[in-house]
């Protein structure tokens, strides 16, 4: 199966809906604290889910079905390869948080391509989780005034802290649907 390069993006219809109507709602309905809350519950989840999977299956890159808000080159990860993406745009998003708080320009460009996985390596969960605690503290001492300063997403729009801490939970909920369909795919895999 042919996969689309890195950083093709997505339908157009899919990145409308989610610049048009996504991003709108989840300004409006959300808040710091929800963000971080249901953060912590999709790593709760994610955990959950990889309870009792080996290391291999980790490591085992599937094909998945084409998935809302997935781009075609992300279809055929492993488990591991999608938590070390998590971690690898979870950090630079933390940076791009930290830098619009304290109302400075992001001088870096954001590129799909760039925070694709590399390594597929045996404890990725390891650290996917200390990631996740590392920003869960991170978002707690960080003072929650929205700011002016804006940074844009490649597909999306300009988002400001805020929006940016609320697409790590979109990100994390996407991803953890993935890996989702990724684990269903090893059990057909395996019941084949």
């Amino acid at each position: 199966m042919k996969f689309e390069k890195a950083g093709a993006g997505l339908p157009e219809f899919e990145r409308l809906f989610i610049r048009v109507f996504l991003v709108p709602i989840v300004r409006i309905t959300m808040n710091w604290t929800i963000s971080r809350l249901l953060i912590k519950r999709e790593v709760k989840i994610i955990k959950k889910l990889l309870n009792n999977i080996s290391n291999k299956q980790l490591q085992q890159e599937m094909s998945i079905k084409r998935t809302f808000a997935i781009e075609d080159n992300s279809r055929q990860f492993s488990v591991n390869e999608v938590l070390e993406h998590l971690v690898i745009a979870g950090s630079l998003v933390k940076d791009v948080i930290e830098t619009l708080s304290k109302e400075q320009e992001v001088e870096f460009d954001i590129k799909i391509e760039n925070v694709k996985p590399k390594e597929n390596k045996a404890n990725q969960l390891e650290d996917f989780l200390e990631f996740y605690q590392d920003y869960d503290d991170f978002i707690i001492n960080l003072p929650k005034k929205q700011s002016k300063m804006t940074k844009a997403h490649p597909w999306f729009v300009s988002f400001n802290n805020f929006d940016w801490n609320n697409f790590m939970f979109m990100h994390t909920f996407i991803h953890r649907r993935q890996i989702e369909a990724i684990l269903n795919e090893l059990k057909r895999f395996e019941n084949e």
